[in-house]
Protein backbone atom coordinates (compact mmCIF):
# COMPACT_ATOMS: atom_id res chain seq x y z
CA UNK A 1 0.00 0.00 0.00
CA UNK A 2 1.19 3.44 -0.74
CA UNK A 3 0.73 6.48 1.43
CA UNK A 4 -1.07 9.37 -0.23
CA UNK A 5 0.62 12.74 0.21
CA UNK A 6 -1.05 16.13 0.32
CA UNK A 7 0.40 17.28 -2.99
CA UNK A 8 -1.30 17.31 -6.38
CA UNK A 9 1.13 14.86 -7.99
CA UNK A 10 4.07 12.75 -6.80
CA UNK A 11 6.05 9.71 -7.83
CA UNK A 12 5.32 6.54 -5.86
CA UNK A 13 8.21 4.09 -5.89
CA UNK A 14 6.02 1.19 -4.73
CA UNK A 15 3.63 1.69 -7.63
CA UNK A 16 6.38 2.74 -10.00
CA UNK A 17 4.16 5.48 -11.32
CA UNK A 18 3.27 9.12 -11.05
CA UNK A 19 0.23 9.63 -8.82
CA UNK A 20 -2.07 12.56 -9.56
CA UNK A 21 -4.80 13.43 -7.07
CA UNK A 22 -8.18 14.90 -7.92
CA UNK A 23 -9.24 18.03 -6.06
CA UNK A 24 -11.62 16.06 -3.81
CA UNK A 25 -9.02 13.50 -2.79
CA UNK A 26 -6.36 16.17 -2.34
CA UNK A 27 -8.74 18.17 -0.12
CA UNK A 28 -9.49 15.19 2.13
CA UNK A 29 -5.81 14.21 2.39
CA UNK A 30 -4.91 17.81 3.25
CA UNK A 31 -7.59 18.04 5.93
CA UNK A 32 -6.51 14.76 7.52
CA UNK A 33 -2.93 16.03 7.50
CA UNK A 34 -4.00 19.34 9.15
CA UNK A 35 -6.12 17.63 11.80
CA UNK A 36 -3.90 14.67 12.68
CA UNK A 37 -0.42 15.56 11.37
CA UNK A 38 1.56 12.31 11.06
CA UNK A 39 -0.66 10.35 13.48
CA UNK A 40 -3.11 9.35 10.73
CA UNK A 41 -2.46 8.78 7.05
CA UNK A 42 -4.50 7.70 4.06
CA UNK A 43 -3.10 4.85 2.03
CA UNK A 44 -4.17 3.57 -1.36
CA UNK A 45 -4.45 -0.17 -1.96
CA UNK A 46 -3.30 -0.59 -5.59
CA UNK A 47 -4.99 -3.98 -5.95
CA UNK A 48 -8.49 -2.99 -4.83
CA UNK A 49 -8.39 0.80 -5.27
CA UNK A 50 -9.69 1.27 -1.72
CA UNK A 51 -8.45 4.00 0.61
CA UNK A 52 -7.30 2.95 4.08
CA UNK A 53 -7.16 5.31 7.05
CA UNK A 54 -4.21 4.19 9.18
CA UNK A 55 -3.20 5.32 12.66
CA UNK A 56 0.53 5.54 13.37
CA UNK A 57 1.33 5.06 17.07
CA UNK A 58 4.38 6.43 18.84
CA UNK A 59 5.60 2.87 19.44
CA UNK A 60 5.78 2.32 15.67
CA UNK A 61 2.61 0.23 15.39
CA UNK A 62 0.27 0.97 12.51
CA UNK A 63 -3.44 0.27 13.02
CA UNK A 64 -6.17 0.26 10.40
CA UNK A 65 -8.95 2.65 11.41
CA UNK A 66 -11.29 1.88 8.48
CA UNK A 67 -11.35 1.55 4.70
CA UNK A 68 -13.53 3.23 2.08
CA UNK A 69 -14.05 2.74 -1.60
CA UNK A 70 -14.57 6.46 -2.25
CA UNK A 71 -12.58 9.19 -0.54
CA UNK A 72 -14.96 12.09 0.12
CA UNK A 73 -16.33 14.24 2.92
CA UNK A 74 -18.23 11.30 4.44
CA UNK A 75 -14.95 9.51 5.11
CA UNK A 76 -13.49 12.57 6.86
CA UNK A 77 -16.65 12.97 8.95
CA UNK A 78 -16.50 9.27 9.87
CA UNK A 79 -12.89 9.68 10.98
CA UNK A 80 -13.75 12.71 13.11
CA UNK A 81 -16.73 10.94 14.70
CA UNK A 82 -14.56 7.94 15.51
CA UNK A 83 -11.97 10.26 17.05
CA UNK A 84 -14.58 12.23 18.99
CA UNK A 85 -15.09 9.28 21.33
CA UNK A 86 -11.49 9.74 22.42
CA UNK A 87 -12.04 13.49 22.86
CA UNK A 88 -14.99 13.20 25.23
CA UNK A 89 -17.84 13.19 22.71
CA UNK A 90 -21.10 12.08 24.31
CA UNK A 91 -23.56 10.20 22.15
CA UNK A 92 -27.01 11.55 23.10
CA UNK A 93 -28.69 8.21 22.44
CA UNK A 94 -26.15 6.36 24.58
CA UNK A 95 -26.56 8.92 27.40
CA UNK A 96 -30.35 8.58 27.28
CA UNK A 97 -30.13 4.80 27.32
CA UNK A 98 -27.84 4.87 30.36
CA UNK A 99 -30.23 7.24 32.15
CA UNK A 100 -33.13 4.89 31.42
CA UNK A 101 -31.10 1.92 32.70
CA UNK A 102 -30.38 3.78 35.95
CA UNK A 103 -34.07 4.67 36.38
CA UNK A 104 -35.07 1.07 35.77
CA UNK A 105 -32.47 -0.18 38.27
CA UNK A 106 -33.90 2.16 40.93
CA UNK A 107 -37.44 0.92 40.24
CA UNK A 108 -36.29 -2.71 40.34
CA UNK A 109 -34.56 -2.14 43.69
CA UNK A 110 -37.68 -0.51 45.17
CA UNK A 111 -39.97 -3.33 44.03
CA UNK A 112 -37.45 -5.95 45.13
CA UNK A 113 -37.56 -4.59 48.70
CA UNK A 114 -41.39 -4.52 48.70
CA UNK A 115 -41.64 -8.07 47.37
CA UNK A 116 -38.96 -9.34 49.77
CA UNK A 117 -40.79 -7.93 52.79
CA UNK A 118 -44.16 -9.32 51.64
CA UNK A 119 -42.59 -12.68 50.85
CA UNK A 120 -40.99 -12.90 54.26
CA UNK A 121 -44.31 -12.15 55.98
CA UNK A 122 -46.10 -14.70 53.77
CA UNK A 123 -43.51 -17.40 54.50
CA UNK A 124 -43.69 -16.73 58.23
CA UNK A 125 -47.53 -16.87 58.22
CA UNK A 126 -47.59 -20.11 56.18
CA UNK A 127 -45.15 -21.76 58.58
CA UNK A 128 -46.94 -20.46 61.69
CA UNK A 129 -50.31 -21.72 60.47
CA UNK A 130 -48.78 -25.15 59.68
CA UNK A 131 -49.58 -25.03 55.97
CA UNK A 132 -45.97 -25.58 54.94
CA UNK A 133 -43.56 -27.46 57.22
CA UNK A 134 -40.49 -26.85 55.07
CA UNK A 135 -40.39 -23.11 55.63
CA UNK A 136 -38.41 -21.72 58.56
CA UNK A 137 -40.42 -20.33 61.46
CA UNK A 138 -38.30 -17.24 61.76
CA UNK A 139 -37.72 -14.92 58.87
CA UNK A 140 -34.93 -12.35 58.87
CA UNK A 141 -36.30 -8.84 58.97
CA UNK A 142 -34.09 -6.27 57.39
CA UNK A 143 -33.91 -2.95 59.10
CA UNK A 144 -33.85 0.14 57.02
CA UNK A 145 -30.77 2.19 57.58
CA UNK A 146 -31.15 5.82 58.39
CA UNK A 147 -30.03 8.06 55.57
CA UNK A 148 -27.12 10.27 56.49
Amino acid sequence: MSKIYAVRSYYDADLGALVELSDDVLGIVSQVRELYDDKVSIQLDPLTGWFHFVEHSQDGTDRLIFSVEELDGRALRRLQEADSHMRGHVDPYDALEREQDEDQARLDAAYRDQIREAGERLAHELKRSGMDDRLPLSAPVRRKRAKS
